[in-house]
This record gives structure tokens, sequence and C-alpha cells, in this order.
């Protein structure tokens, strides 16, 4: 085993390149061992807009506030009393396209759209009588004793009928997972729902008996915060960071890399991280890792937008899944976050319109957006004034509770793994949630750090 001094010295001897300023938080894992790290900030798309003095970012729905990896990254960085509550609220579907927008709350107790109770009068507002009556005939039917129901979709019309999969269900998973209720994995989107199914003897029943407080999440209140103090760490540790050129091609032989940019210079490496979006990434790795083709989730623009003359006390929807058309999700975020709305006149909101991505400009798209809110609101929105807009887009992710998605990504990381000193990081291969990609960031860095350390034994630091 070498002694300190001998991994001192190789340490500072070994570069790794990290590519995309997604990476940041895996050069930071190479960088506080000792290694020589460059992070070229390639393909750096903002993940947060200011909307007049108030930044709001692209996660909407927060981070578990218990989630150690992100707890712990955000400790280091100083950022944690800038930490603030996302409250639950209630989910609506509705349509908000046509003539004839409409609204609706989802009943009281639903877990994805599933109802515990079909009877509940805004189940039956929704799936009409011939629903209610057909989902109640999960109370009479046997439970699943042999075998368990993996998608989501069978479960549910099986069990309740497709009125509520396709008029309850159906929308709630387009709106938070991009995903249809026939692409979802019961067991990883509700890990105890077929046990419980079992157990109580009814769909129903286990959504009842599942039905318990969901994890308390946070958002940072500002997230130019993390990145200042993201940035200011990085430099304590020397990292070499490049915002003025773009990396063009990947090359290995004889046991390193080079890395070729734009302005016609090269880097030699002994590891090389890319942590770019998916297109990028397979752009990239295509002649030394071709990476399999796997289904993602499309692009998403979220449409911000800062409303003054919106009275706090006026009721309405405040997070409503789309049951048809571009839009996929209105989310009120002032009425989820208390931190939020103490930082606005009182009335003011800011709503997030997630709509399907396209190639137009900003504005319309945010004019698509606030024709949402105003079906959604009403006279209330469509005197309100915009204070301030934003556009964001999101690339499409691999969801880690699409059915198959697990296979995808081991064949995934197994072509990277088959190569020597390469990894990949990045939002579209953990479902884009903070914290998973701050926990895979620090994983993938973890082990290109050991491996260029200790070699094929990867001891642990």
């Amino acid at each position: 085993m070498p002694d300190a001094a001998d991994l001192i010295a190789h340490a500072r001897e070994s570069r790794v390149v990290v590519i995309g300023a997604a990476g940041a938080i895996a050069a930071l894992e190479c960088a506080r061992v000792g290694l020589s790290v460059t992070l070229v900030d390639d393909e750096s798309g903002p993940t947060w807009a200011d909307l007049a003095g108030v930044v709001v970012g692209a996660d909407l729905d927060g981070f578990r506030s218990d989630d150690p990896a992100l707890a712990a990254l955000h400790e280091e960085l100083g950022v944690t009393g800038s930490r603030e509550s996302v409250l639950p609220v209630a989910t609506w579907i509705g349509r908000v396209d046509g003539d004839d927008p409409a609204v609706a709350p989802l009943p009281e107790g639903a877990l994805f759209g599933i109802p515990g109770n079909p009877w509940d009068p805004a189940a039956r507002r929704v799936i009409g009588w011939a629903g209610t009556w057909r989902a109640y005939l999960d109370r009479l039917r046997p439970p699943l004793t042999i075998g368990r129901e993996r998608n989501l979709g069978a479960l549910v019309r099986s069990r309740m009928g497709d009125r509520v999969c396709d008029r309850l269900v159906a929308p709630v998973t387009r709106a938070r997972l991009d995903l249809s209720p026939d692409e979802i994995d019961v067991d990883l989107l509700v890990p105890g729902l077929n046990t419980a199914l079992t157990r109580t003897g009814s769909l129903a029943g286990a959504v009842s008996s599942e039905g318990e407080p969901a994890p308390a999440r946070s958002v940072l209140r500002d997230a130019r915060e993390r990145d200042a103090a993201l940035a200011a760490r990085l430099e304590e540790f020397a990292v070499d960071r490049r915002a003025d050129v773009r990396v063009t091609g990947l090359a290995r032989a004889e046991g390193r890399w080079s890395v070729a940019f734009d302005d016609g210079t090269t880097l030699p490496a002994d590891a090389v991280i890319v942590a770019t979006g998916h297109a990028r990434a397979l752009a990239l790795l295509a002649d030394v890792a071709p990476l399999p083709e796997v289904p993602l989730t499309g692009p998403t623009d979220i449409a911000l937008l800062r409303l003054r003359g919106v009275m706090a006390d006026d009721g309405g929807a405040p997070d409503v899944a789309c049951v048809s058309g571009h839009v996929r999700r209105i989310v009120d975020l002032t009425a989820a976050r208390p931190g939020l709305r103490a930082r606005l006149a009182p009335d003011e909101r800011i709503f997030a319109v997630v709509q399907r991505a396209t190639d137009a400009a900003d504005a319309p798209v945010v004019a698509d957006a606030l024709t949402a809110s105003i079906a959604v609101w009403g006279t209330s929105v469509r005197a309100a004034e915009v204070v301030a807009a934003a556009r964001l887009t999101v690339d499409g992710t691999l969801p880690p509770v699409r059915l198959g998605a697990a296979d995808d990504l081991d064949a995934i990381r197994a072509a990277v793994r088959d190569v020597e000193g390469l990894g990949l990081t990045g939002g579209w291969l953990t479902g884009g949630d903070e914290a998973a990609v701050a926990a895979d960031a620090v994983a993938e860095g973890d082990r290109i750090r050991r491996r260029l350390l200790w070699g094929a034994g990867e001891q642990p630091l």
C-alpha cells in the first residue's frame, strides 16, 4: 500500500477533466483529495431566473429536507440557512385550453390521482356515476394474491376502471413525471402499494393505508448563493475553471485521454467526467463509449410569471394537472412557499407553468403561460399586471420510476465503466431531482478518484 507522501504526489500528477457546469460537484469530489481538476463550463444553461429581485429555480417541488447527501453538501457550502420549506398543497385537475376551461380538486387523500374513496364528490365530479360504480367494484374483487402488477396503468384499470386511470391518474402522472400511467413502475413510484393492496383487499384501501404525510421538502431561498458558494469552494481547491472554450472531441490512447477544444488546443488527462445534457453526452462519447439508446422524457419549458393584482385570499387552484394541450401543469408557487410569499407584496403571486418545450421565442411561450393561468384563476389574473416573466428550459430525463428505467441505466453505466478513466453524471441520468443529481455526482466523482489513486482495487479513502 502506498504511503501518504506517495498518494499526495500521485494525486498532484493526475488530472481530471470535467465537462459541463453540472459536473461541479463531481469536480469538487476529485479536487478535495488533491487531484488536479479542470472544469469546462460547457453547455451551462440557466437553472434559475431572477423575477425582479426574487429568484426562482426550475425545481418546482424542491428536495427532501432529510436527504443526507444534499444536507452535507449544503452544510459544506454554508447555505443550510438558506433553506425554506415547501408546503404540500392540494392538486387540482382540469382542462385549461379550448372554449370551456374548467378545473376541479382531486379527491382528498388521493395518491397520484387514485382515490381512496371513489364515492367522494370530488371524484364523482370528474369520473361520473358510471366511473364511481366501476371503481367501487375494486372493493368487491379479490386482491392480487399471486404475483404483482408492476404497471400502474394496468393496476388502476383492472381494479378501478378506465375512467379513474384516464381522468384522475393520467393527468397527475403526466403533469409531475411526464409519463402516462402505463409507463410507470408501481413498486418504484409507491413501494408499499402492492403489499398494502394484498393486505387491505382493495386498491382504495391500499391508497388509504399508504396516505401518510409526505416527507418534508425544501428549496433554497436563492440558488445564486449555492452557485457562488460552490464556485468559491472550487477556487479554494485550485480547480481550473474554463468558460471560454467548448470541448469538441475526446480520444484515448496509451492509457491517457486527450480533450480537444474549439480553439484548437488539447489537454491531456488521466480521467474524464462528462456532465452535460443527454444529446451532448451522446455526441462526445460516440467514438469512445457509444451509449445505448434509451427513451427519455421530452424537454420542458417552465414559464415563470410574477403577477401583481392577485389578492392572497382569492382562492383558486394551487397546483393544476392539465388533462390536454401542451400545458402540463400550473403551480402557484406562492401557495406552497411561505418564504417566497414573504418576499412579495400582499397582492402578488408567482406562477410556474410547465409546457412542452418548443423552438418558439420567449415571448409567445410566456404569453401561452399567462393564457393558461387566466383559465385557472379567471378574472383575477386577467386584470393583473405582469411584473416580471422568464422562461427556463429543462432537458428530458431518464425517469427512475419508468418501467425498465433501471435496466436502461445499468446499460448506460456498463458502457461507460467499460472504458478506463471515464465517468458520466448529470440530471438526465437521475430524473432531474436535485438530491438525486447531487448524490450521483458525488458517487461518480468518488469512483473516479478512487480509480486514479488506488487502481482497480478501489480501496476506500
